[in-house]
């Protein structure tokens, strides 16, 4: 399986124009989605976790420690195409379409119902008709420490900044810089992230002493 897909990645990653509903790569994706379809059904029982973790490691092109899913999650190539780094959490219901790689760092928090999107088709109409469905996709990046809220859509090409925020419901349609909390569709920067913010959060509520201490030393 491993030497087949290394030959289709090279497609699904060259940014070139492709038939997106060819029969062999059809036939291929089909097979990964079904294994991502059984992480979805393990129960929640010690034997169904142990089963998850294995599942995961199988389908995921870079699995980092720490990985915590709630299913059901969905993705188009069965996860084949996302790097995911140390510490990350995914929430419920979340869609990666990864058509190309998504890669995802460290300590990553990744809210219900967000999708992040690699797949575009051309503007043409002449090129969108027919059977092929002519597809050409752009890898994303997420940076150490991004939080991106409940139902957040990040768009083809798109790079995060590390400790970067966007706020639930917001559409990613371009690159984001570190530090920054971003809001709306299109996403635009509400503001900077600073140092008082590991003083006060919700509000100008002071952060207990003992968690500065705890996280913060």
């Amino acid at each position: 399986m491993e030497e087949r897909f290394g030959q289709i990645k090279d497609i699904l990653n060259s940014g070139e124009l492709y038939a997106g509903v060819g029969e062999e790569l059809i036939a291929y994706q089909h097979e990964l989605v079904e294994r991502l379809n059984e992480f979805n059904k393990t129960p929640d029982t010690p034997e169904g976790l142990k089963r998850r973790d294995a599942l995961l490691r199988e389908a995921l092109g870079t699995y980092g420690d720490g990985l915590y899913i709630i299913p059901p999650i969905y993705a188009n190539w069965g996860l084949k195409n996302v790097h995911v780094g140390e510490n990350v959490i995914f929430n419920f219901n979340v869609c990666l379409v990864d058509d190309a790689d998504i890669f995802i760092g460290d300590d990553c928090l990744i809210g219900p119902g967000c999708h992040i999107i690699t797949a575009q088709h051309p503007i043409s109409p002449a090129l969108r008709r027919g059977r092929d469905k002519l597809q050409y996709n752009k890898p994303v990046r997420l940076g150490n420490n991004v939080w991106l809220g409940a139902g957040v859509i990040v768009l083809p090409g798109v790079t995060i900044g590390e400790n970067t925020i966007v706020a639930a419901g917001g559409v990613v349609t371009h690159d984001l810089p570190a530090n920054v909390i971003a809001v709306g569709s299109p996403a635009r920067i509400l503001r900077e992230i600073t140092a008082e913010d590991d003083e006060f959060y919700d509000k100008g509520k002071p952060i207990p002493r003992e968690i500065i201490e705890r996280y913060m030393s």
